[in-house]
């Protein structure tokens, strides 16, 4: 016969399970309470005007630009040969 093994459950083991239970219901609702929508909220993003100067066409194209010429000059470099 196999043996079996009876616990015995002591006021700390109820007592800690139940607080276990307890935190699982409080994070349930707390979660539940955090995914609720709020009444309406209104944000503008566009306080100042137009576009940043990053945001600008032309400032990329030179920027690009420069980056090649850059690139350019340190590939070459001065390693001219003599023929």
């Amino acid at each position: 016969m196999e043996k079996q093994i009876i616990v015995k459950m002591t006021t700390i083991h109820v007592f800690m399970i139940g607080l276990v239970v307890a935190m699982g219901g409080l994070l349930t609702s707390l979660q539940t309470y955090a995914q609720s929508v709020p009444e309406k909220v209104e944000i503008d993003i566009n306080a100042g005007g137009g576009p940043a100067w990053y945001g600008q066409p032309w400032v990329w194209a030179l920027g690009i630009a420069l980056f090649i010429i850059i690139i350019v000059a340190i590939t070459r470099g001065g390693s001219k040969t003599r023929a």
